[in-house]
């Protein structure tokens, strides 16, 4: 019987070992393993750089949702809203020059008065004067209580617009809320004109009811009948009169400007409130 052989037959292949890299390969190799380790260096910074990007977007997202800032629909719609815009703050030297409105709420002179003269002066001298809103009317000595031209429609405005003066003292408020109303005359004194001005403007209108009814009436009442006795006291009987510095500045009545020694201009408004102010005093 043939003997199986226990290691096979065949001659085992030998591997040659790899060749040993030459003095130019070094070079190569070197500089490749440099090259890597610039590139890596590059796409780790990249890295970190993006990740700062992406938690600083991420704070200041978190710092407006927290602080409730402007959301959208303010920012498509704050470029409708009537404003007043404040210039620097006035010199403290000198003391701010008085400048009164004469109105009727229900008057379209009022209206005209405020748009075109009125509120585009006091865009630019609002810390240069010391603004009032007053209303002209006829004291009853019947019932200890005041008529108005155009009804007690109009009295119940001039109330309303007088109670925002009273709890919103700076005019950038309560004017802009009376013009608001104004544009709309004939509306006043409908709840929802009153809601949607109060609103534009930051009033509460819960605290304008309240001013306007409390005590049967009674405030209301008494702001309106001051304001007329200042009218009158001030001998002003036209809606709308501008008055600057105690003295009649300009009137505008039946849809015209008169008695403006000055001028009826927004320009001469403002270089007249200028000149008093730069006045010694």
């Amino acid at each position: 019987m043939d003997e199986k052989p226990i290691l096979p037959t065949t001659t085992p292949t030998t591997t040659n070992p790899p060749p040993i890299p030459s003095e130019t390969t070094n070079r190569n190799n070197s500089r490749n393993g440099r090259d890597k380790h610039v590139l890596r260096r590059i796409l780790v910074a990249v890295c970190l750089m993006v990740m700062v990007w992406t938690l600083c977007g991420l704070d200041m997202d978190m710092d407006l949702d927290d602080n409730d800032t402007l959301s959208e629909w303010s920012l498509l719609d704050l470029s409708t809203i009537n404003t007043i815009t404040i210039p620097p703050t006035a010199n403290a030297e000198h003391e701010p020059v008085a400048l009164e409105a004469h109105i009727m709420s229900k008057c379209p002179d009022a209206r005209d008065c405020l748009r075109e003269l009125v509120l585009p002066a006091m865009q630019r001298v609002y810390t240069k004067v010391n603004f009032t809103l007053s209303f002209i009317g006829t004291p009853t000595n019947s019932d200890d209580g005041v008529a108005c031209k155009h009804g007690p429609e109009e009295c119940l405005g001039n109330i309303i617009e007088l109670c925002a003066q009273k709890l919103y003292p700076d005019p950038k408020i309560f004017l802009g809320f009376t013009m608001c109303l104004t544009r709309n005359y004939d509306e006043i004194p409908q709840r929802s004109l009153i809601e949607d001005c109060a609103l534009e403007h930051a009033i509460d209108f819960d605290q304008l009811n309240q001013c306007a009814t409390k005590d049967d009436g009674a405030l209301g009442m008494r702001l309106l009948k001051d304001s007329v006795k200042r009218s009158a006291d001030a001998g002003v009987t036209k809606s709308c009169t501008v008055r600057l510095d105690d003295e009649i500045f300009c009137i505008r009545d039946g849809g015209q400007w008169s008695d403006c020694p000055h001028g009826s201009s927004v320009n001469d408004l403002v270089l007249a409130v200028e000149k008093l102010y730069r006045r010694e005093n």
